[in-house]
């Protein structure tokens, strides 16, 4: 009784062997997929904490030194850091820094320049919440 049932059965296990096997090779291939964006992910965190280390590094370096700071970072954050909140202060304006390191803003007025014309999700999400903790004025006092 099982012969003829298992009889009529292969062929069609036959025929989706091939579709299984295609079906394991696309998956084991968006796996890799998966592990090389995470690699990339990890790279870019790592960079922009060394790229925040590295300004943190130098912003204390001319706080420290009492050098002149540029009319757009005097503007928004002040001229040093304040009293209470000094670390604080010290995020915000590494952080407006790496925004115009990260983007190539060079406007002299501005910290952050223009709003950026498009919408790009990391950019413009970024730049709302640099603008935000400015108009709140948690940087400064």
């Amino acid at each position: 009784m099982s012969r003829p049932l298992a009889e009529r059965h292969d062929p069609r296990a036959q025929r989706l062997a091939g579709p299984a096997r295609a079906a394991q090779a696309a998956l084991a291939w968006d796996d890799s997929l998966r592990q090389a964006k995470a690699s990339l992910i990890e790279q870019g965190d790592k960079a922009q904490r060394k790229l925040n280390w590295l300004l943190r590094g130098r912003l204390a370096d001319a706080i420290r030194d009492r050098a002149l700071l540029p009319m757009w970072f005097v503007t928004v954050l002040g001229p040093v850091p304040p009293a209470h909140k000094t670390q604080e202060w010290m995020d915000h304006a590494t952080e407006v820094l790496a925004y115009r390191v990260t983007y190539g803003i060079t406007d002299q007025a501005l910290a952050l320049g223009a709003a950026p014309e498009k919408y790009v999700p990391r950019r413009t999400e970024w730049h709302r919440e640099l603008i935000k903790n400015c108009a709140a004025g948690s940087p400064r006092r």
